[in-house]
């Protein structure tokens, strides 16, 4: 009888067990409760949901990088809006029928639309600053007490990944939009800069005049100084001021490109100059020093406006590059998710099945337990 008791106790006990786990899987839709119910599978599942995250902080970063980039293009066009303005303004000065007044109403005009380009070259969204380069905390222009304006960021860009372990730059940086390049020098060829300029080589290092003005010396894209130092003489200047510095040979290796890259900020201030009848230095000019100076920098904003153009493309490359990479990082996190409910669901048919057989059992273990409890110790000792 001891022994009878025992076995419907453990009978009820397994039912018991399997009623919890067919409600929770009913309630829920899902097949573990625990981990330990099933390792396998819930390493599965820890795997899927990690994938699922994954793809999901991807997805945030690119949309939020999406915006951006966007936005950076918004700006972009605004410029190129500033620059034609620029250009219309500086055929009209230079030309015989413009006065002298004439042309300092358009330096006027030119020196505010400077002011509109240096507040869309600053621009941030989310409190990023679009054109920085790697470190978007840093704002990227600055304009001193005397009007300079100066670049603060650097020559990288922001690494966003577009897929688990792949990252691609974001955007562009300021020397790629508000800087154009003065001189080229590739093998062989000799290199002209002013002290100003920035020099950017085929790698993206940056390379900078020495304390002596004697050399330049490489930085890395993040404008570190490179050690140990890797050095370019300067061979001869043209004594002016500003000087013209030269290099003769830039490098006797193939593939090698040089760009001096002169701000595009230094080129109003010295299209403003020009237009008042004044030199860098304030000293007055003749309308043929004047009219010469104009048209070279004439010349020099349409290759401003043309290399602004090719930062403009290149944005836009890296804009549908990143539109790709958030379809596919979609289309991913779909076929993430459906996989999550195809491992982790229970089949709701099968339960409907196991609860109305367990509720068969029930009730015939119930109906045993019943009479057992109606025999008499006579009739069970009979």
């Amino acid at each position: 009888m001891i022994n009878q008791t025992e076995q419907t106790l453990y009978r009820l006990a397994n039912l018991n067990a399997e009623q919890t786990r067919v409600t929770y899987q009913t309630s829920t839709g899902k097949i573990l409760d625990k981990g330990s119910d099933d390792s396998t599978l819930y390493s599965r599942e820890i795997l899927i949901d990690d994938k699922i995250r994954t793809y999901e902080g991807i997805k945030y970063q690119i949309e939020r990088t999406t915006v951006q980039n966007d936005a950076s293009d918004s700006a972009i066009s605004e410029i190129k809006k500033l620059y034609e303005v620029i250009k219309t303004e500086l055929i009209k000065a230079n030309t015989d029928t413009t006065s002298d007044e004439g042309k300092k109403a358009i330096a006027l005009n030119i020196e505010g639309m400077k002011d509109n380009i240096l507040t869309l070259a600053n621009t941030q969204i989310e409190d990023e600053y679009l054109f920085a380069g790697s470190d978007s905390s840093v704002k990227p222009f600055s304009e001193d007490t005397n009007g300079d304006i100066s670049y603060n960021g650097d020559n990288s860009a922001r690494k966003i990944a577009v897929d688990d372990g792949t990252y691609r730059d974001r955007g562009v940086n300021g020397y790629e939009i508000m800087t154009y390049p003065a001189s080229t020098a590739t093998m062989g060829e000799a290199l002209n800069f002013k002290a100003s300029d920035i020099i950017i080589d085929e790698d993206g290092s940056l390379w900078k005049l020495n304390a002596t003005n004697t050399a330049i010396e490489k930085y890395d894209k993040e404008d570190n100084l490179i050690t140990p130092l890797e050095t370019k003489s300067i061979d001869s200047n043209d004594g002016l001021t500003p000087a013209t510095y030269q290099i003769d040979n830039i490098s006797s290796d193939s593939g090698t490109k040089f760009e001096a890259r002169t701000s595009i900020f230094d080129l109003i201030d010295d299209m403003v100059n020009t237009l008042n009848k004044v030199d860098s230095d304030g000293s007055a000019i003749t309308d043929e020093q004047r009219d010469a100076l104009l048209g070279e920098q004439q010349s020099s904003f349409s290759d401003a406006y043309d290399s602004l153009n090719v930062a403009h493309t290149n944005l836009g490359s890296i804009n549908a590059m990143f539109e790709s990479s958030l379809e596919s990082v979609s289309s991913k996190l779909t076929q993430y998710n459906i996989l999550s409910q195809e491992v982790g669901a229970a089949d709701l048919t099968k339960l409907a099945l196991e609860s109305k057989s367990l509720e068969l059992t029930y009730t015939a273990l119930y109906s045993t337990i019943q009479k057992t409890n109606e025999l008499s110790l006579a009739n069970f000792l009979s």
